[in-house]
């Protein structure tokens, strides 16, 4: 069964080339690239300022915004499904 609260759609803002956050289920997602080839992302509860999941811990390389983004949108899912 899916939490619905997870299946709630993610909407993001600002720049999709460069930096960009969404707010979503009280968390914190953010995007940015850090070099034309290499991105960062991060998710963090907004109300505890903890971050739950970021890039870094992952050690897989994000080469693309759309990569970043949909990985923090999947860490973010899974905190929220896993709560």
């Amino acid at each position: 069964m899916t939490n619905s609260k997870s299946a709630q759609p993610i909407a993001w803002t600002g720049d999709l080339s460069d930096d960009c956050t969404a707010e979503w289920n009280g968390l914190m997602l953010r995007a940015e690239a850090m070099s034309r080839t290499d991105w960062w992302w991060a998710v963090s509860d907004m109300k505890t300022k903890e971050q739950v999941a970021v890039s870094y811990d992952v050690g897989v390389r994000v080469t693309t915004g759309k990569k970043a983004r949909r990985a923090a949108e999947q860490a973010a899912r899974d905190w929220v499904a896993g709560k």
